[in-house]
């Protein structure tokens, strides 16, 4: 008798704790860890200010697609192994060009932000950088999933200005 008892507590405790953990899941869906879109974009400039691949590669989703503005990056990038290659690309780039040896390698100011909640879930940032003649053109989409919001898409276009 004393077997049984054993076993039927231990399967309430179990029952209890798997309860428990949906009971968890649930709210953690409700409060995703970043907690607005200001704060996302922010991580994101600072990231890509910096060439801090790690904080970069976390502002997004793992299947991300961009719209680079320029060669070699003629088509939209799907894969995560495309988008390492293209973004590390980038990032050497503009190490080599800034000639600067530590971070901050740039220093991105956007203009013109707009910040669009589309439901509660998805976000459209878009802006425009200025460097020389040139208009930095950015559109980036944000979805908050359990990690908070990351980018899923960035379509980027430069042109020159008259």
């Amino acid at each position: 008798m004393d077997r049984r008892k054993y076993l039927i507590v231990g399967f309430l405790v179990l029952t209890a704790a798997i309860i428990e953990s949906a009971v968890a899941q649930e709210k953690t869906l409700a409060n995703p860890k970043t907690a607005s879109i200001d704060e996302a974009l922010s991580a994101f400039l600072t990231a890509f200010d910096n060439l801090d691949w790690q904080a970069f590669r976390t502002c997004f989703s793992s299947t991300a697609t961009i719209f680079h503005p320029a060669a070699p990056n003629i088509r939209r990038i799907d894969s995560p192994d495309q988008f390492e290659t293209a973004w590390r690309g980038v990032f050497e780039r503009i190490k080599k060009s800034s000639g600067r040896t530590s971070p901050p390698y740039m220093n991105l100011n956007p203009l013109d932000l707009r910040v669009e909640k589309l439901s509660e879930d998805v976000a459209l940032v878009t802006f425009h950088l200025v460097a020389g003649s040139t208009v930095n053109r950015r559109t980036l989409v944000f979805k908050r999933d359990l990690d908070g919001w990351k980018i899923v898409h960035i379509h980027a276009s430069n042109i020159t200005a008259p």
